[in-house]
């Protein structure tokens, strides 16, 4: 007998995993399966503990006091055959296939059977694949199948492309009363203020014979009252629809009456005044140009200047919004999301003693109120951020040579890692479009050739895209998306590069007019804002300037100064109330 040895510790790694397959190849033999489902006429032979332990549903119904929790088969009653194949599939390998023919029926079935993992995996997957085609369907699907994190989605994707919704087939084929309900939203956002109503117009035209009849209606709901005169003139001399409908007609003449001779909007008895949305620039600023270090490195500023603004590309001036309550900090990242503004990250203290944050912060335009959220994962500053279907991901800025990433769920109001990129870069930009995200940039140093890398947030994983033309490099690129396209930016060039994700391949398009440094790109409307300043002239004149390019054109034009000497700020674009702020922002000269 051995001796005076010690214990032998062994563990086989793949033992659990050996489990689980052995048991899916035991399927094929009834007799060594303890329970057999049935559904649609099929057979699925099982296990009890297996089903229990992926399923609340079945645990319930195994280990409680039910005669099928003795019964050697099971018959699922309204249980697609097809879907509980993939989930039982799923619950012996772990692995699943979701697509956009087989979503629908697993996401009903996992809802049923309390599968929470497939649950969890289809409302990404929906999520992911929401477009302007789609969003309604999904819309009234989440809603029917309890998923409010699915409808959640879709109600923001419509608020904030309405226009392009309204062009598709989906919202042709909308009921009444789901019509009534999508017009009812105040949020809505909309580049023209005639677009509701001319929505409401198509719908009709879809049946008029079954539909005319909720013309003045629907009509009510399309804010006749803050469009202009002519347009409302044009619809009862030239809109058969509105001809012929006697309700209309009074509906319209009654909202231009409203208008008034002066063209102002009075407010309605017992109505609350129509909101102004009307699409802004927003942009939160850093350290100024007067700020300063002594002698030790520290921060010298002077009196706290005001540091969040927007641009109302209608009226030319820039109006004060409540300042951004973390002000002394550099290298933050801004987007957009459901109409909020997000703040990530960034840098505080002294050339000497600096260190980054993992801070968040979210301002609702709605109610005018920055709130911190949950941190990010890791401190993070000079990184960039994207949105992506309805989520925010964060990109690169953390201490190693990793471009690490983190995706941010508004609706969980958590943050995951991800993949990270394939190839380390520290000199980048990022965007979504088409459904992916788009990192491009190089490494630090001078005149590395620029990366374009993709990642598939369905798959998890990123790739390296090859494409002709690539630029050869640029110096803290910026990059936005504007109709299917990314637009690239430096700030050591006037060259502007275009890249098309369908057709893979590299243009350039109208030069800038100026260089702009430390600002961003944004799209607003049809158009791009650029903003970011220059050292100007032998004394070191330094301005911050905004050029805005006219795709349609092909060209750029001078749209002023920002109203504050900012060397860091970010911005982005939102719809806002503009009727509420009316307070004009230091500095602003106005045009």
């Amino acid at each position: 007998m051995v001796r005076n040895v010690d214990d032998f510790d062994f563990c086989l790694p793949s033992h659990a995993q050996g489990v689980l397959e052995g048991l899916q190849r035991l399927r094929a033999h009834p007799k060594l399966s303890d329970v057999t489902l049935l559904a649609g006429g099929r057979e699925f032979p099982c296990h009890r503990g297996v089903l229990a332990l992926c399923s609340h549903y079945f645990h319930a119904m195994f280990s409680g006091d039910f005669a099928e929790s003795i019964a050697a088969r099971v018959e699922l009653k309204e249980v697609d055959p097809g879907a509980l194949e993939t989930l039982l599939d799923f619950a012996y390998t772990g692995k699943v296939t979701i697509n956009q023919g087989n979503v629908e029926g697993l996401m009903r079935t996992s809802s049923q059977l309390h599968f929470p993992t497939i649950q969890q995996v289809c409302s990404r997957y929906l999520r992911q694949q929401m477009d302007a085609t789609n969003c309604l369907g999904i819309c009234e699907f989440g809603e029917s199948h309890g998923c409010p994190e699915v409808s959640s989605k879709a109600w923001s994707f419509l608020q904030e492309n309405f226009e392009a919704v309204s062009q598709q087939e989906e919202f042709l084929q909308l009921s009444k009363e789901r019509l009534a309900v999508y017009l009812s939203n105040e949020q809505l956002q909309v580049q023209e203020e005639q677009s509701v109503a001319e929505a409401v117009l198509r719908w009709v035209r879809y049946d008029p014979g079954q539909r005319a009849q909720f013309l003045p209606e629907l009509l009510e709901m399309a804010r006749l009252v803050s469009l202009p005169d002519h347009y409302l003139q044009n619809l009862l001399a030239a809109e058969p629809l509105v001809r012929d409908s006697a309700a209309s007609q009074a509906l319209v003449a009654r909202s231009r009456a409203m208008l008034g001779a002066a063209g102002t909007v009075p407010t309605p008895p017992k109505a609350a005044p129509p909101q102004k949305l009307e699409e802004v620039l927003v942009v939160v600023g850093g350290r100024v140009l007067e700020e300063s270090e002594d002698e030790e490195g520290r921060l010298e500023m002077p009196a706290t200047p005001r540091n969040f603004a927007f641009y109302n590309p209608k009226t030319r001036r820039w109006m004060a919004l409540p300042d951004f309550p973390d002000y002394n900090k550099w290298g933050f990242s801004l987007v957009a999301l459901n109409n909020d503004v997000y703040v990530t990250g960034g840098s505080r203290g002294s050339r000497n003693d600096t260190w980054s944050t993992t801070q968040a912060w979210r301002f609702c335009p709605k109610d005018g109120v920055w709130t911190a959220i949950t941190s990010m994962l890791r401190a993070r500053t000079n990184h960039t951020s994207a949105v992506l279907n309805g989520e925010i991901y964060v990109l690169g800025g953390t201490t190693v040579e990793v471009v690490e990433v983190e995706r941010y769920d508004p609706y969980n109001q958590s943050w995951a890692a991800i993949s990270p990129a394939l190839k380390y870069v520290s000199n980048f930009a990022a965007a979504g479009c088409l459904g992916k995200l788009y990192l491009v940039g190089s490494c630090a140093v001078k005149y590395n050739a620029l990366t374009l890398q993709c990642y598939n947030p369905v798959r998890d994983a990123w790739s390296v895209i090859t494409s002709p033309f690539i630029p050869k490099y640029l110096s803290a690129p910026r990059c936005a998306t504007l109709h299917g396209l990314i637009y690239l930016i430096g700030d050591n060039t006037k060259k502007v590069h275009v890249y098309d994700p369908e057709a893979n391949i590299w243009q350039k398009v109208q030069l800038l007019h100026t260089l702009h440094e430390n600002g961003g790109m944004v799209p607003l409307g049809d158009r791009l804002f650029v903003t970011g300043g220059h050292w100007k002239g032998m004394d070191g004149d330094y301005r911050v300037e905004m050029e805005v390019y006219d795709c349609a054109k092909d060209r750029w034009v001078r749209e002023g100064s920002l109203p504050c000497l900012w060397l860091f700020h970010s911005s982005s674009s939102i719809f806002m109330d503009t009727s509420k702020w009316t307070e004009a922002f230091p500095g602003d000269q106005g045009w």
